[in-house]
């Protein structure tokens, strides 16, 4: 008796299991046919910090034209993906279909670290190099480069520079140094790139224009010019008395004019 009540549970059971699977895969047949609208979509900015060069609701509308309309049998995910990674502000995207119905965009944004601008032209860039092009309805809180540039580049330019990329990386470690220390991000107000090449510093609480020189050993002339603020600068001088260059371009010296 037992063992009849166990068989009959068990073809209960099976039959059950067997309705569930023909249930759900009428339902994921059906949602396959069924023609997607923006609701469909889900951007998520997987890198998302205080400043953004895109949003969401940006990517969303933009990916709208491939997606609202077609069916999920018909959507090509490798093209959505390459079609988000043409944005100069995208680095990688991958794209996937969540049940039922939802189209899902996982995006890693570049993040820009520093401003370039000149008369000439105007640019962000990564902390790789790669240089991105200014937008217009965004303007990012970062360290300004003005100045002259080893390398130049077409109006609107995405991507890595052809040629003094090497010395972009420096400048991006010397502004980047500056970033991220509390007392150097306040203090420096621009750096700037003289005709003869040699970088220049200037702060917001004094006078003194800081002459680094090349790029070279950036983080020992940042020490150094912390060491002139603890020892050398004259404290208490009236106005007009006081040192208006500081070159910190030698090793092991430090000359104040």
């Amino acid at each position: 008796m037992f063992r009849k009540i166990l068989v009959i549970s068990l073809f209960v059971l099976i039959c059950i299991l067997f309705s569930g699977y023909f249930y759900c895969a009428d339902r994921c047949v059906a949602n396959l046919g069924t023609p997607l609208s923006g609701e469909d979509i889900k951007v998520i900015i997987t890198n998302r910090q205080g400043q953004n060069f895109v949003s969401e609701s940006e990517l969303a509308e933009r990916i709208k034209p491939a997606v609202v309309g077609k069916t999920i049998e018909d959507l090509n995910i490798n093209a959505l993906e390459d079609f988000l990674c043409g944005s100069s502000a995208i680095c990688k995207a991958q794209a996937y279909v969540q049940h039922p119905s939802t189209i899902v965009l996982e995006v890693t944004q570049r993040n820009p670290v520093v401003r370039f601008q000149n008369e000439s032209s105007g640019f962000y860039c990564d902390s790789s190099g790669y240089i991105l092009p200014l937008l217009g309805s965004i303007t990012l809180d970062l360290p300004i480069v003005g100045g002259k540039f080893p390398f130049k580049t077409p109006k609107r330019y995405d991507g890595y520079p052809e040629s003094g990329r090497e010395w972009l990386l420096k400048l991006i470690h010397l502004s980047e140094a500056i970033r991220n220390n509390p007392y150097w991000s306040r203090e420096v107000e621009q750096i700037w790139v003289e005709n003869t090449g040699d970088v220049v510093i200037y702060t917001r609480s004094g006078n003194e224009k800081f002459i680094f020189g090349s790029l070279d050993d950036s983080d020992a002339k940042l020490t150094k010019m912390a060491g002139y603020y603890r020892t050398i600068k004259p404290k208490g001088l009236a106005a007009g008395k006081h040192y208006t260059t500081v070159n910190l371009k030698y090793r092991d010296q430090i000359i104040c004019k």
